[in-house]
């Protein structure tokens, strides 16, 4: 009889799946806040000295710092394409953009999305700044950084000349392609590269105007919830009274800016970067419901999550009493890295799962229950 319990109890182990919740964030956990106005919150490893550049990448540096300059200040509306590729799909977006400046860039998705994005988590408040392609200080500083900027030749892009920059990882592979325009220094185009050479990810604008006077029809923008900047001391004491806010992430990644929100709760954003592609990590206490509407659940890195879209770059998943989620337009193996540094439950160990079918076959013994 003993022998037939433990057997049972075996089998129970074999079959049964690791317990998980699940459910949809909380609309406060998904909005983005504009970042050229927050300052470094680690400092990046020091930049190459000028004297040790090229001609062709003291150039390609100087350029970059023009376009940080130009994003602030010129006054733009353009149409901009967005496609990303990933393992399992390609997806493609429209934003019309205004900027004014002193203001914050106003975009809003364009009529010609149509049902391409309608699967893409939104709140109010999206798309926003961190959506449309642009250069912030913090983001230049840590491009400078992490990758060599060279100038590499004249294109033309939407009907006005431009000039190409090339920002490459210290082992020379090409990381990404600016193209500039040849008049403002604003970014027309930009494509992303994997650490394999291969492009994942294009912005550009195929329609773009200069001058104050083509900002008629320009939107108000959405009131921003986003308003709580955090400080490194403010972020120290968070995590001494238990918050989960790493400083850095793999890949290169480092925080760059911090923000939180108290609308619906406390919510903390947290965004990193390397300075071409962001990953947004939103931390709030709690736990996800059972039901999640539009979210599927799946295994990444051997850790249980639930993604927004084929390519897994919207996360959520709860552990240890928060609530993550995860936002990125990084390179898929980036974002499995980001899910491996952030907490999760640990599945139940061997003895846990064959107590609990012990208990199982017990009560079904049980002629009393």
């Amino acid at each position: 009889m003993i022998g037939l319990l433990g057997a049972c109890a075996v089998l129970v182990v074999l079959v049964e799946a690791p317990d998980s919740t699940g459910g949809s964030p909380g609309s406060g956990a998904m909005a983005l806040s504009p970042s050229s106005a927050l300052p470094v919150l680690h400092s990046p490893v020091p930049v190459l000295h000028s004297a040790a550049l090229t001609p062709a990448e003291r150039t390609g540096t100087h350029l970059m710092s023009q376009a940080e300059i130009s994003c602030g200040s010129v006054t733009f509306h353009g149409l901009q394409v967005t496609a990303w590729w990933g393992a399992a799909s390609q997806r493609v977006s429209f934003l019309e953009v205004w900027h004014r400046p002193g203001g914050a860039i106003v975009a809003e998705p364009s009529d010609l999305t149509g049902s391409a994005d309608e699967d893409r988590p939104r709140t109010s408040g999206l798309p926003q700044e961190q959506e449309v392609m642009t250069i912030t200080a913090p983001l230049l500083a840590l491009m400078r950084a992490n990758y060599v900027l060279t100038y590499r030749g004249r294109d033309a892009i939407a009907g006005r000349p431009t000039v190409v920059v090339e920002a490459r990882r210290r082992d020379g592979s090409l990381a990404a392609r600016f193209w500039l325009d040849s008049a403002t220094k604003l970014p027309l185009e930009r494509e992303l590269y994997n650490g394999k050479s291969q492009l994942f990810s294009r912005d550009a604008f195929i329609r773009v105007s200069v001058g104050a006077g083509q900002l008629r029809g320009m939107p108000p923008p959405d009131a921003q919830p986003w308003t709580g900047q955090l400080s490194a001391r403010n972020l120290t004491a968070m995590r001494a009274a238990g918050w989960p806010l790493p400083q850095a992430m793999a890949a290169g990644l480092t925080l760059f800016q911090a923000t939180e929100t108290t609308k619906s709760g406390q919510v903390v954003e947290l965004s990193y970067s390397d300075g071409l592609s962001v990953t947004s990590v939103f931390v709030q206490r709690g736990e996800l419901p059972r039901s999640m509407p539009g979210w599927q659940r799946l295994t990444a890195r051997g850790r249980q999550v639930y993604a927004r879209d084929p390519d897994d770059r919207s996360l959520a998943w709860s552990s240890r009493g928060f609530v993550y989620t995860v936002i990125s337009d990084a390179p898929t193996a980036t974002i499995d890295q980001v899910i491996l540094r952030l907490p999760h439950d640990s599945p139940a160990g061997f003895w846990e799962r064959m107590g609990r079918g012990l208990r199982r076959i017990v009560s079904w013994a049980n002629p009393f229950r």
